[in-house]
């Protein structure tokens, strides 16, 4: 783990969805020089997917003991959730080619086991280093097969690359978070407009 990088008290939870406030564990997704990774290693990605509750607080714990017993392997595993989160992007957004994740979900699915606790069917599996990933898998499934996905957006910002479900009365959504980019480039539109005015 760096201790020189200033970790991210709490993550975004802005997208109404799991899967796509994991894609939004990148921070301005659009711009070269300013992109910046929120899961950096393992013991982010527990703590994303503590926050996000794909794990309880007694796998949280477990999962990190696993990751102090083999660091290299909580490291592979870390760029084994970033690389699933960039293909649930890019099928969302640029493609339709949802290959990658569907292999994920295979491979979680062949790990579990479907169980009925309290009159409801959930999915069971080891904790291993694999479990934030295998939630995520079903989270983007779950995602992939709901019935409003023509109200996906992402943030207007030329830079920002956060993405959300539009649930906005008038489905007119525009920024990823009205007060941050959408304060920023209303101002700018306001300045912009100001140097051409007579």
């Amino acid at each position: 783990m760096d201790a020189i990088r200033e970790r991210r008290a709490a993550f975004s939870q802005i997208a109404g969805h799991p899967a796509l406030d994991l894609v939004n564990t990148v921070e301005w997704r659009l711009s070269e020089a300013r992109f910046e990774e929120d899961l950096v290693d393992y013991d982010d990605v527990v703590r994303w997917s503590r926050q996000l509750a794909l794990v309880s607080d007694d796998e949280a714990d477990a999962l990190e003991t696993l990751e102090s017993r083999s660091a290299a392997d909580a490291a592979k595993e870390a760029a084994n959730v970033r690389a699933l989160r960039e293909a649930i992007y890019q099928t969302l957004f640029h493609t339709d080619d949802a290959t990658a994740v569907t292999d994920e979900y295979r491979d979680a699915v062949n790990e579990g086991r479907l169980s009925r606790i309290d009159d409801e069917w959930t999915w069971e599996f080891l904790v291993d280093l694999a479990l934030p990933r295998r939630r995520i898998a079903l989270a983007a499934f779950d995602l992939f097969g709901r019935d409003d996905l023509s109200r996906l957006g992402q943030c207007r910002d030329a830079e920002c690359g956060w993405v959300f479900l539009d649930t906005s009365p008038r489905h007119n959504r525009r920024w990823c978070v009205s007060a941050d980019c959408g304060n920023r480039n209303r101002v700018r539109e306001y300045y912009e407009r100001s140097k051409t005015a007579p």
